[in-house]
């Protein structure tokens, strides 16, 4: 809580390039849910909308499956994976629990068996490709669990882990919307844990970043939080998590915070109530695009009509005290 009352260094952004996705002929969009970038084209899953695909100005090229409850259609499409060698699009399905195949062209190829849990990302692992998925319905005496399985691109073949990578209960929230949960810093797969909170006294006062080491999961970084009134909110809306830094989206007391750690030195950076002057959201928080060069979704706060976001890619550098 004194991290979040004291003064911060500032944040410089130097934007790149914006991607306007109110061109003529678009499809409305609603929510984001995940972006695929590719050199010539850029894949989008839209909530209501399903998956889609843009040139790299930001004009509307097809639709790519259709939601149903066929084979070949996916129900709630959450996380994609681009796969350019192999010509395909994999499109993870978190109510059906399977992974549906589709080329670049809009082909439906295959649909995976039923993996164990209701996936949310893909993370690449080296030349492994990995689905993360949730369990439901925990209980302290058999909690959810976050499950990994490693999946085959072309034939969709999927292996998964014998144990569970971790287990946790919690009354208030499931982990899908945090998705990005995996990372790499300093050769080392780094796992990020929410605990998300109602009242703070009930709960743990920490959250922990582990890192993964023969097989088990050992705390490399705690989140402490210490000096918040526990009758108010508090928690992590979100985190995203780069070669260099940690993003979070942490609210307290129905007010939003950006907060940088810098994972490399184990320290935070800085805080603040707004990104591109705008209040922190699930889509503003920066993603990772290439190398130090980060993304957001940005909407036009301005006026009644409901309008495209643009997708902004930029640089960050932070001043350190």
């Amino acid at each position: 809580m004194d991290f979040l009352k004291g003064d911060s260094p500032g944040l410089q952004i130097e934007i790149l390039d914006t991607i306007n996705l109110e061109a003529p002929g678009n499809p409305v969009l609603t929510t984001v849910q995940d972006i695929a970038f590719s050199q010539h084209f850029f894949l989008l899953v839209d909530r209501r909308q399903g998956l889609l695909k843009f040139d790299n100005k930001g004009s509307f090229l097809g639709k790519i499956g259709e939601k149903g409850e066929g084979p070949d259609e996916y129900t709630i499409p959450y996380a994609i994976h681009l796969d350019e060698k192999e010509n395909v699009v994999l499109v993870a399905d978190w109510q059906k629990m399977t992974v549906i195949s589709y080329s670049l062209e809009g082909k439906f190829e295959s649909t995976s068996n039923k993996i164990p849990g209701h996936p949310i990302s893909f993370y690449k692992d080296n030349d492994t490709l990995l689905v993360v998925q949730e369990t439901l319905n925990g209980t302290k005496e058999k909690p959810r669990q976050v499950l990994i399985s490693s999946i085959e691109p072309k034939t969709l073949e999927v292996k998964n882990w014998e144990r569970p990578l971790y287990g946790y209960h919690s009354n208030y929230t499931h982990i899908h919307p945090i998705p990005r949960i995996l990372s790499r810093v300093n050769n080392a797969i780094l796992f990020y844990m929410p605990i998300n909170r109602g009242e703070i006294s009930s709960h743990r006062d920490r959250d922990t970043i582990f890192r993964k080491q023969e097989g088990r999961l050992t705390p490399e970084y705690l989140l402490h939080f210490i000096g918040f009134d526990n009758t108010l909110q508090l928690g992590i809306s979100q985190v995203v998590m780069s070669d260099s830094y940690a993003f979070l989206h942490v609210v307290y007391d129905y007010r939003s915070y950006f907060i940088v750690i810098d994972l490399e030195n184990n320290r935070p950076l800085i805080h603040s109530r707004q990104l591109f002057d705008q209040e922190m959201t699930h889509e503003i928080i920066p993603k990772p695009f290439k190398g130090n060069v980060y993304y957001s979704i940005i909407r036009n706060e301005e006026g009644i009509e409901e309008r495209n976001p643009m997708i902004v890619l930029y640089l960050m550098t932070f001043a350190r005290n």
